[in-house]
Parts: structure tokens; sequence; C-alpha cells
């Protein structure tokens, strides 16, 4: 029996049960090689869920949509390893209930897909650590080689000119799970810290504030990469002080639902370089 079938046949069983009231997963796209999230509230539309090698979107942002959890009821999700780190820190932030969410894990293997052991997300603990120990390099990335031995006016001018397509859409803010303030700071104009127009000055302003504010926090599911019509690299300077975090703080975000924020505790042992 494929993973696919088997966990449909788990999502039969738990919505018809009412172990939940809706089941986060994939379905067909608008072409043969897309997948788009599709939302099932009863066992009839179960047979909808798609699960192969395309499914890549991380949907654990949809678990902070308002009034979702609210009513203290379970909801299931398909997510993959980096999904299962935006649980942790979003329920480390206070964004949901562990408890309420109903996991079916999965992370590709080749082109295919394979099924991780687990339900919730303390199940997962163990795995989690075993991505911590070992993270993911993208260092053959021709773009992340040509970035590193770039000087650091090169890379300036290199996120100036990336910056400039930007048409603050805010495409990348509302697909990233971090991004779940009810209102953003581009939002505010009593005082406006960020001008809303597309120019060069706000451009950078919006991309540079964006990145700070995901500092230790990126698990680097590229949503905000994919969903870019302009296609700005971010997944580069988000994976850049994702990079950071870890050689200066040892901190891997999403390893725990406990883990504190990296820019909102202090260990004695921190490195101080900043300091001049």
């Amino acid at each position: 029996m494929s993973i696919e079938v088997q966990y449909r046949n788990r999502a039969k069983e738990l919505l018809s049960n009412g172990e939940v009231k809706l089941v986060v997963g994939y379905t067909g796209g608008t072409t043969p090689e897309r997948r788009r999230p599709v939302f099932i509230s009863s066992a009839e539309q179960v047979d909808r869920l798609v699960l192969d090698d395309l499914c890549i979107a991380n949907l654990s942002g949809y678990l902070v949509t308002e009034s979702l959890l609210s009513d203290e009821k379970s909801v299931a999700v398909f997510l993959r390893p980096e999904g299962i780190r935006s649980i942790n820190i979003l329920a480390a932030e206070n964004q949901l209930n562990p408890d309420q969410i109903v996991i079916f894990g999965f992370e590709p293997a080749g082109n295919t897909i394979k099924a991780l052991d687990g339900t919730n997300a303390l199940e997962f603990s163990e795995f989690v650590v075993s991505l911590s120990e070992n993270p993911s390099v993208s260092d053959s990335d021709p773009v992340i080689e040509k970035l590193e031995k770039m000087s650091a006016q090169e890379r300036f001018s290199f996120w100036q000119d990336e910056f400039s397509k930007c048409i603050k859409c805010y495409a990348c803010r509302q697909a990233c799970p971090m991004c779940y303030c009810r209102r953003c700071i581009v939002d505010c104009n009593q005082p406006q810290w960020i001008n809303t127009s597309p120019h060069t000055l706000g451009n950078f302003e919006w991309n540079i504030i964006r990145a700070f504010h995901l500092a230790g926090r990126c698990v680097e599911c590229g949503n905000c990469d994919r969903a870019c019509p302009v296609n700005i690299p971010l997944r580069l300077i988000n994976r850049r002080m994702a990079v950071e975090a870890r050689e200066s703080f040892d901190h891997f975000a999403g390893l725990s639902m406990t883990q504190e924020p990296v820019l909102a505790s202090f260990k004695k042992d921190d490195s101080e370089t900043f300091i001049l």
C-alpha cells in the first residue's frame, strides 16, 4: 500500500470519528507539475488528496489562520520536515496549541516520498534533533557559491539589484508561516516605519527588516522564494541568516516546542564580536 493511500485512509478515519475537523493537505494544481493546498472537511472529500514529490509547500502557516484552532478542535496537516520545525516554533511563540495538531509527516526520498513515524510534534523530537546535527547543505548552489566569494560591497550591490525588482505585493509575507502578525510593520502609518511605495529605499528597508525578523526563526522551507512573482532569491538571504544563527549562537530553528528565540535569550558564552 502506498503512503498516499495509507494517509488517505488515516484521514478518512480521523474525519469519520470526529478526531479532527479538517485535514490540510495537497491536491492537483492548474498544471500536471503543480500541487496546491486543499482543505478537507469530510471523509467523502479525502480522495482529492495527493501526496508525491511535487508536494513542496510548507502548509503550517494555515494553522495560525485566525479562528481555525479557536474552538479547541483538532486539525490534521501534511508536513515535510521543515513544516514540523515550523510547528515547534509556532508552539514556542504561543501561536498554537500543538495538542490540537495531528501531523502526517513525510519527506522526499529520491523521486518518491517516505512517511515519517509519529503523529504529533513531540513524537518527532528525535527526528528534528537529528536534522540539527546534520543540517541540509545547499552550498552547491552556484548562486550561493558566487555570493560567498564576493566582497561585502559586491554583496550589497547584488541585493540592491535584486530588491529593486520588488513590487511590494507582500506575497513572501503571506506565504511565510513565521509572518503571523495581525498587523505587519509595513501596514503601520502612524508612524510610517517603511515606505510602502516600490522604490529603491522602501524595497531595501522592507526586505532587510523582514530578513532580520526571520533571523533564528526561518526553517528554509522556500515558501517565500516560490511565492515571489519577480523571482527574488529570498531563500538565499534567509539561509544566510540561519547559518549565522547556527554558527554564532548554536541555534537551529524549530528544535523543540520550548526552544527560546535566539534574539530573545542570552547565554554567558554567547559571542560578543559585535561589540566594538
